[in-house]
Order: structure tokens, then C-alpha cells, then sequence
């Protein structure tokens, strides 16, 4: 059985590993009770094993082969300043595998920075050489660099970028920091109770949403939700128990969702789904679902149970709606016909589609 010598000293340090093709087991030593090495035909021994180690038998090739080179860099960008205190915190990630990404004011840009004074085509960002580096497009206005006019800049973790009134951080890699502004981020845009939206984070979303749905002539339906005499709930059993009633009916609708799809709370006991590339007749499928649901569910306090149900207004995206203003309005309005109507029920924005 080929042997390895633990007396021997180790080898040189190699900028490759080492991997042995052996017909038998390699054992640290001769004994039967020595720790296995190596079980298969073909084994992979780490560098600092092989460090460690020599093989004296000289049937037992070494194969050499270089390292594999390190993954791709990721990256991200941090806006930290901004005249619109709801995009302060915002994260891009970079992804190598997608390479480029610009930055300007036209529709269809990975960064869209909506100001009059930024080009439409501004600036972007590429993958290059195992690093990001930034680009400014001929901007008119253009494009700071750690407070230094830039036209290419390679950048390094921690460099500001400023393009008019914004200004974004880079950070490279999974830096902690990245971490630490997507957490507050987070927290800036999600309710704390039901981890919906919160209103104005829900807004921007759905002008977001509505301006592509436009552009592309692509299916965009809202579906506004209320809970039917909620305020009961907290007179009759607290406001703990109307609190645990929120964040449940909070849950049902993001098991439901998908990720594209957005769920806000507007306020109080008012919630509203955001569905891009979904027609009106799927929007009502998931309204009658979750109708279902919050009939069926139960609570429990203080010995007695608390049951609610839910009005809804479905409304989807027409060619008059010019404003998203336009689409909330016509849900509201829907939703108020459903709870005048006796609530508990749903109604779509189309002639006889009131359902109990």
C-alpha cells in the first residue's frame, strides 16, 4: 500500500492544487487505525494539506492544476442623498452577468433619476476587466466623482457618485455596509405591523408600474381592500387582538402574491395589490380567493372568536387613464360601491360585477 511520510518537511509553497489518482487508499501512515486520506480513485487534497505533506511513492502521480480565478465582483449602488427623501437608501445591485446598467431620465434605464436637469442617457455603469467602472455619456450636466468631474472612473469601494441632485454611494462586493442600507431601507418602506408597503412607498411603486404599463401597453390591474367594521374588533377585544388580525390577513395576501406583485398598506385597516401583466379577470380570481380566506379564518381572544370579512374594488388599466391618480380613484370608487352595496363583497369595474 503506498505510504505517506509525516516526518518529511513540507512542501513549497504552489500557486496550484494538488490532486492524487491512486488505485488503492492513501493512509496518513502504516497502521490500520490511521486516519483515511484518501477513498476514492481520484481525490481532491486541499493546498495546505498538500503543504503539509509528501507522497514518497513514486507510482502516485501528482496532477497540478491552476486555481480557478475568483468569482466575479458584485457590487451595488446606495443612493444617500437625494431631493426626494423617499429615495434616500434605495439599493441597485450590480450584477457581473448583466455587465451594463444606465443611469438617465429616459424610460427604460436600470437608474432612473426622473429630473429635468439629467440627460436622458446620462451615464452607466460596466463590468470590465473583474471591476465596475462608471461612464459618463456626453451628460450635459455631468457626472462627479468623490466631488472630481469623471468621464471613465474605475471604481473602488466607498466612492460617491453625484449626477445632478442625487448622489449615490458604490460598494463593492457583500460589503456590511451594503447590508446596513438595505436593512434601512427596508425599514423605510415596509410596515412594521403587516410587512406591507407602507403608503408611500406603495405609491411610488404604483407610478412606477404605471408608467412602464403604458409605455409598453402591457395588463396592469390594483385591487383595493377593506376590512369589513374592523373598528369593532379593536373596541370589542383590543387593539392586540385587532393588531394580530392585521398582520394574518397581512400573511394571506403575501402567501399569495408573487414577487413582482406588490401588497401596501394604505392605512389602517385599508390594504391595496398591485398586479403587473395581470388582466382584470385574473385580478378577480385572487380578490375571490382572499374573500374566501378572511371568511373561513378565526381568531381567538379572551375566550370568544373574532370573525371578519373584507369588501374589495378591481379595477384594471384603460387607454382614458392617463395618471395613476386615475387607477387609484376608479378603486376607491369600486370599493366604496362594494361596501355601500352591503359589504363583504367584491365588485370589478365592469356592468353587473358585484359578487357577494
Amino acid at each position: 500500500m503506498p505510504q505517506v511520510n509525516r516526518a518529511t518537511p513540507a512542501v513549497a509553497q504552489l500557486d496550484w492544487r494538488l490532486w492524487i489518482d491512486a488505485t488503492e487508499n492513501v493512509r496518513l501512515g502504516s497502521g490500520p487505525s490511521d486516519a483515511l486520506l484518501v477513498k476514492s480513485r481520484r481525490s481532491h487534497m486541499p493546498l495546505e494539506t498538500a503543504d503539509r505533506l509528501r507522497v514518497t511513492e513514486p507510482n502516485l502521480p501528482l496532477i497540478r492544476t491552476p486555481v480557478p480565478p475568483p468569482p466575479p465582483r458584485l457590487g451595488s449602488l446606495v443612493i444617500v442623498h437625494s431631493n426626494d427623501l423617499r429615495e434616500v437608501c434605495r439599493r441597485y445591485e450590480l450584477d457581473p452577468l448583466v455587465g451594463r446598467y444606465t443611469i438617465g431620465r429616459a424610460e427604460g434605464c436600470a437608474v432612473l433619476l426622473d429630473h429635468p436637469r439629467v440627460s436622458r442617457a446620462h451615464a452607466h455603469l460596466e463590468f470590465r476587466e473583474g471591476e465596475w467602472w462608471l461612464v459618463d455619456d456626453g451628460s450635459t450636466n455631468g457626472t462627479v466623482v468623490n466631488d472630481v468631474p469623471a468621464e471613465v472612473r474605475r471604481l473602488s469601494s466607498g466612492d460617491c457618485i453625484q449626477i445632478v441632485g442625487t448622489v449615490f454611494k458604490y460598494i463593492a462586493g457583500s460589503d456590511i455596509e451594503g447590508q446596513y442600507f438595505a436593512t434601512i431601507r427596508t425599514a423605510m418602506i415596509t410596515d412594521g405591523l403587516t410587512r406591507a408597503l407602507t403608503h408611500a412607498a406603495f405609491r411610488e411603486r404604483l407610478d412606477s408600474e404605471f408608467r412602464r404599463s403604458r409605455r409598453y401597453r402591457r395588463p396592469l390591474s390594483l385591487v383595493l381592500i377593506d376590512l369589513d367594521y374592523f373598528k369593532q374588533v379593536n373596541d370589542s377585544h383590543g387593539h392586540l387582538t385587532g393588531d394580530t388580525v392585521l398582520r394574518d390577513f397581512a400573511g394571506m395576501i403575501l402567501s399569495r402574491v408573487r414577487r413582482e406583485e406588490s401588497l401596501g398598506r394604505l392605512g389602517g385597516e385599508e390594504f391595496a395589490i398591485l398586479l403587473p401583466e395581470t388582466e382584470l379577470a385574473g385580478a378577480k380570481v385572487l380578490a375571490r380567493d382572499l374573500q374566501d380566506r378572511v371568511r373561513a379564518a378565526r381568531w381567538e381572544a379572551s375566550g370568544a372568536t373574532v370573525q371578519i370579512t373584507a369588501s374589495f374594488g378591481v379595477v384594471s388599466l384603460t387607454a382614458t387613464m392617463t395618471a395613476p391618480e386615475a387607477l387609484l380613484e376608479r378603486a376607491d370608487a369600486l370599493l366604496y360601491a362594494a361596501k355601500g352595496a352591503g359589504r363583504n363583497r367584491m365588485v370589478a369595474d365592469e356592468p353587473d360585477a358585484s359578487e357577494g
